[in-house]
């Protein structure tokens, strides 16, 4: 492996523990429900998510979810339930 590589490996693993470095505005994500899949999206500070209960309530536990997993990296987002 050359040095260049190896340089860049480095580097990775110091951002990856630096997670305030990354700022997610937006993504889109296929979460596998217990009975079903589901198609989940962060896009303009909001979740929004395709189950019957995301519908009408605008939270569900798919979005409480990957509201925990991506932490601080998401912008704009409301405080995990």
């Amino acid at each position: 492996m050359d040095s260049s590589i190896i340089s860049k490996i480095e580097k990775a693993r110091q951002y990856a523990e630096e997670k305030d470095r990354v700022n997610i505005t937006s993504f889109a994500a296929t979460f596998k429900g217990n009975h079903d899949q589901y198609d989940v999206r962060f896009e303009d500070g909001a979740w929004r998510c395709d189950c019957h209960f995301f519908a009408t309530r605008e939270v569900c536990s798919h979005t409480m979810a990957l509201q925990r997993i991506l932490d601080e990296m998401l912008t704009n987002q409301p405080e995990p339930v």
